[in-house]
């Protein structure tokens, strides 16, 4: 089975030697470099720019700025360069084109602003009283009630009410973002790092009032993209097609590390406050979040932050609330586990908080409060293996030898703690199409448009084809990360591979049956007579009991030309089940009692996640989140200068996140779960569940190495001393 086998990654060789051509790399036939001129305020109207400076200098060609900027139509968006308003510290304000990249910089730093300093909301709480509620909160309705919550609340044994914080994040990819953009007539070719090819195409199509056909988006590979590749760069992706079509010449437009900071996106700020009530046995009465984050002036979004609290646990009576204030601040979208991640730290805090102020293990309390369906859905679980997963999870840990008193385990002079949290995530699904081919030298290609991000979408479409065809994975090419390719899904939301997954495997069958019907049709082939269901194709060879024939004779005699089948899936808009990953998270710290540093010594995680492709990349994929979960309870804040407005530690040096040094040990389960009901082949996401939970078992683990309960994160010395 497919499960079973591990190769190696589909395109690691190219990677490696160079071979893998990144968009940052390439280049075109007289292409003009461009490089922003950016606000240094966060509130301002534009007076006056004055570009004389800039346009004396040898090699600059041109300065484009909202006074002769090609005109876009209004859009969802924020569209540059189209009127003198300043709506955040970094925005760019002008666009200089130049013969290389260093006078295109040079220029920049001589392009002069004159700007009238408008009121600013720098910081959340700075309008906390003008919060109100967004259309939705990422996919999901705003606001959630049902029972009696406040009544319940009230009436419950005991009752916890806390307050917990989450900072701005930063999705930081090894690549920065660029495009290079060329327009042949009225056809745009844009190549650039895209976690969303098709949706960049129709974006395009849209602001440049182009049918769609005439605008072809190429994103072979990305270094990293983690929701900084979809939506948030588009007006920058904009900007450098704008400036193509404007002077007549290939742009390319690449992002420097620090507007990495303002220009991409970011993980909102959260203020989490959440109420539990429940009985002296554990069981939950009530459960009351309301969750209040930042937005940009300009733009509208809202993490699904409250969710989890709607469905991970049973309760009666549940109410949720997002809530949004405007800053002058960039834009948010999603990052890694958006919502799901911040909202989790809250609601695992508090789930343990409540265990200790009931004397209960805290497996043991959330155990007692299994959900055993979706009460916020009103839907039965297409599986839920959690309670499998504490159990999975305790036992490689060795829970059962955690004493319940914090501050009781040691090792020399450090404190140890030991914490764990539970882990939930939607196993979203969109539309997707593929094509698999088989050639006259039998070598197969599968061509899907969706793009590989590094979690091993190429790996994996060549290992569902082979698998589903019968031939060797060696024999298969992969095309994707291009809009002339049949649809793909966007890579967002752990959805990818559940959404291809049945599209490439329908695809490969099709063609599986098309060539069996062939051979027994054909008085020349050795399966001449036999029944369809009687003949197989293993390894590039088609069998019938001892009958046998290599697909490329097949070939040879009936289709020359090749073979090719199409599938698209869809999933149901009327789902009969919930659909979610779960896990369990267990953290080991030890913490230096006189410096306050903390050291996450050891991460296991059990996970049920459907079913499996390919152990190697499923492990990389958990690693990784709980790598980002090491980081958002320990490292990562993007400070902002209340006063100026501005990024304060814009570059890697100051914006603290996790490196080698501050890795653990490890130790990954993957549950495999029967899954009939997701139509994706029994495929769950899994690329954001395992940074869900982390953040609160840290936590929770210094609370019992320290007897300190943190909850504003991220964790730091200060908070220990």
């Amino acid at each position: 089975m497919i499960e079973d086998r591990a190769p190696t990654r589909y395109e690691a060789a190219q990677k490696v030697t160079g071979a893998a051509r990144y968009q940052g790399e390439v280049r075109a036939a007289g292409m003009l470099h461009a490089a922003l001129v950016t606000a240094p305020m966060p509130s301002a109207r534009v007076l006056g720019i004055d570009t004389a400076r800039a346009r004396a200098l040898a090699g600059c060609v041109e300065v484009l700025t909202h006074e002769n900027a090609l005109r876009i139509p209004p859009a969802a968006f924020l569209t540059l360069l189209q009127e003198p308003v300043v709506h955040f510290a970094g925005q760019p304000v002008a666009l200089v084109l130049a013969e290389t990249p260093e006078t295109a910089r040079a220029a920049a730093a001589l392009v002069e602003v004159r700007y009238a300093p408008m009121p600013a909301v720098t910081a959340l709480e700075q309008a906390r009283d003008e919060a109100y509620a967004p259309r939705t909160a990422g996919l999901t309705a705003t606001d959630s009630r049902r029972g009696e919550p406040e009544a319940a609340l009230a009436a419950a044994a005991v009752r916890l009410d806390h307050c917990y914080t989450t900072p701005t994040h930063n999705h930081l990819a090894i690549e920065p973002q660029v495009v290079l953009a060329d327009w042949n007539g009225s056809d745009l070719l844009v190549q650039t790092p895209s976690q969303a090819v098709f949706a960049h195409r129709a974006g395009l199509a849209r602001c440049f009032g182009l049918d769609i056909e005439r605008v072809r988006v190429i994103s072979p590979y990305l270094g990293g993209g983690f929701g900084s590749k979809g939506g948030a760069w588009f007006p920058c992706l904009v900007l450098g097609c704008l400036a193509a079509k404007q002077l007549g010449r290939p742009v390319r437009l690449e992002l420097l590390r620090a507007q990495m900071f303002t220009l991409v996106g970011r993980r909102q700020e959260t203020v989490q406050q959440l109420k539990i009530g429940a009985a002296r046995d554990g069981r939950l009465a009530a459960l009351l979040h309301d969750t209040v984050a930042q937005t940009s002036t300009y733009g509208e979004y809202a993490d699904p932050v409250a969710t989890p609290t709607r469905m991970m646990y049973a309760c009666p009576n549940v109410a949720t609330t997002h809530r949004l204030v405007r800053v002058n601040a960039p834009q948010p979208n999603p990052a890694r586990a958006p919502g799901e991640g911040p909202g989790s730290f809250a609601l695992e805090s508090a789930i343990d908080e409540l265990a200790y102020k009931l004397d209960l293990d805290p497996i043991e309390l959330r155990r007692r409060n299994f959900a055993d369906h979706d009460q916020h859905a009103g839907l039965p679980w297409s599986s839920n293996g959690l309670l499998e997963c504490y159990r999975a999870g305790a036992e490689a840990f060795g829970w059962a030898r955690r004493p319940s008193k914090p501050g009781t385990l040691s090792d020399g002079r450090h404190a140890l703690g030991w914490g764990m949290a539970g882990a939930c995530y939607p196993a979203y699904r969109i539309a997707s199409q593929a094509a698999v081919r088989i050639n006259l030298d039998g070598r197969v290609e599968v061509r899907c448009g969706t793009q590989d991000m590094g979690s091993g979408t190429y790996t994996v479409l060549a290992q569902l084809a082979a698998e589903a065809l019968g031939v060797p994975y060696a024999a298969v090419d992969v095309a994707l990360g291009d809009t002339l390719l049949p649809e793909g899904p966007y890579s967002g939301g752990s959805m990818a591979t559940a959404s291809f997954t049945p599209a490439v495997e329908d695809a490969a069958r099709r063609l599986r049956r098309d060539l069996i019907a062939r051979a027994v049709a054909d008085p020349r082939s050795p399966m001449h007579g036999r029944q369809p269901d009687q003949v197989s194709i293993a390894d590039g060879v088609m069998r019938a009991g001892n009958r046998s024939e290599p697909l490329i004779e097949l070939l040879a005699r009936v289709a020359p030309q090749g073979i090719e089948a199409a599938a698209n899936a869809a999933p149901n808009t009327k789902p009969a089940h919930s659909y979610y990953g779960f896990g369990a998270v267990f953290a080991e710290v030890r913490v230096d009692p006189d410096l306050g540093e903390i050291r996450v010594t050891r991460l296991t995680g059990a996970y049920a996640t459907g079913r499996i492709l390919n152990p190697l990349l499923a492990r990389s994929q958990f690693v990784g989140g709980l790598i980002w979960g090491i980081g958002m309870a320990l490292h990562e804040k993007t400070v902002m200068d209340k006063n100026l407005g501005r990024i304060v530690n814009d570059n890697l040096a100051d914006y603290l996140i996790p490196v080698h040094a501050d890795m653990p040990r490890f130790d990954i389960h993957m549950l495999t779960e029967d899954e009939p009901h997701l139509g994706s082949g029994g495929v769950k996401g899994i690329g954001m569940l395992g940074t869900c939970g982390t953040a609160a078992a840290i936590a929770n683990a210094v609370f019992h190495a320290t007897g300190r309960r943190i909850r504003d994160l991220p964790i730091r010395l200060e908070q220990l001393l």
